[in-house]
């Protein structure tokens, strides 16, 4: 049976759900360059990076403009909410923020929040809320305190390299150095 390629085209609506479909996988895609295009190490991209995709898929969720593929979106949110909660029993990411000279603790203080964020949270009736800063200073000390020698530690932080010279880098220095 012979079947006309008119069949096959495209109504200006099917070319929408196409452009729709372009912007979801722009989302994804972008990131994936983030880790493919580097020669370097990049580790330190990784949470910043899923959490970028996380946002902008979420908001497509919530934008009734993408109604149609919310059931795909909210799968792909699955599956990455799945290898974000990793991050929680890998150290690695954490640290690769921590020794990184631009983010150090600002990025995890500017994205999940210290005390203040803790406090906020416990008001609004999240009884599990966490103080970041802090889980992330406590996570640095062990990992410290395991693997590097006591002399690096103090020539690190009391050296004017410190990229970090906020209040919480110098309480931290300060607990460093009673390590």
């Amino acid at each position: 049976k012979k079947i006309s390629w008119a069949a096959f085209k495209f109504s200006s609506q099917d070319w929408d759900r196409v452009k729709d479909c372009k912007l979801i996988l722009e989302d994804a895609n972008h990131i994936q360059q983030v880790f493919s295009a580097s020669k370097n190490i990049s580790i330190y991209k990784a949470i910043p990076a899923l959490e970028t995709l996380l946002t902008q898929w979420e908001n497509k969720l919530a934008d009734e403009k993408f109604k149609l593929y919310h059931p795909a979106i909210k799968a792909g949110l699955a599956k990455f909410r799945k290898y974000y909660k990793k991050f929680d029993t890998r150290p690695a990411y954490v640290l690769s923020l921590f020794i990184h000279p631009y983010y150090k603790l600002h990025w995890i203080e500017l994205h999940w929040g210290g005390a203040e964020a803790q406090a906020a949270e416990i008001a609004a009736g999240n009884k599990n809320a966490k103080n970041w800063i802090d889980e992330a200073e406590k996570l640095v000390e062990a990992t410290v305190r395991a693997f590097v020698p006591f002399h690096v530690i103090l020539s690190h932080c009391c050296s004017s390299r410190w990229h970090n010279t906020g209040t919480n880098a110098m309480n931290f220095r300060r607990k460093l150095q009673l390590l």
